[in-house]
């Protein structure tokens, strides 16, 4: 006769190995979530807290917050036509955030990241050079 700790460790190893198969399977069942990142040749741009990546073609702005310090990392987005957007990060570690802006063509974008907390702001980037709408390269080279 097998003695009761002996089975009480024995039921609890099986429990344990019911729970993890019951997971596995769910987990396998369930369809794996997609992180949506900025594609190839996406002109990047990054700091200790944050990055961000423009997309020309589609004038979308990427977007991620690098450091979990209770800051929202956010890009801001300046035309030289006169136009000021921004797009703030998902948390830290939740991946990118894509904002889908519709910019003029042969025209110019600049960029900076900065550090928001309600009203409040934390550290910030230069501006970085502005760069063609039509075809990310340095504005009076191929604006």
């Amino acid at each position: 006769m097998p003695r009761p700790a002996l089975v009480r460790g024995l039921a609890l190893l099986a429990g344990a190995a019911l729970l993890t198969l019951g997971g596995a399977t769910t987990a396998a069942a369930a369809p794996a979530a997609v992180q949506a990142t900025p594609p190839n040749g996406c002109l990047s741009f990054s700091t200790v807290f944050g990055q961000t990546c423009y997309e020309w073609e589609g004038d979308d702005q990427w977007v991620r917050d690098l450091d979990p310090n209770g800051w929202t990392t956010v890009v801001e987005i300046r035309t030289n036509y006169g136009k000021f957007r921004d797009c703030a990060a998902p948390a830290a570690a939740d991946g990118w955030k894509e904002c889908k802006f519709d910019h003029e063509e042969k025209k110019c974008v600049s960029f900076r990241l900065i550090e928001k907390r309600g009203t409040a702001l934390g550290r910030q980037t230069a501006w970085t050079l502005f760069y063609s709408t039509t075809s990310g390269k340095e504005c009076g080279f191929d604006a």
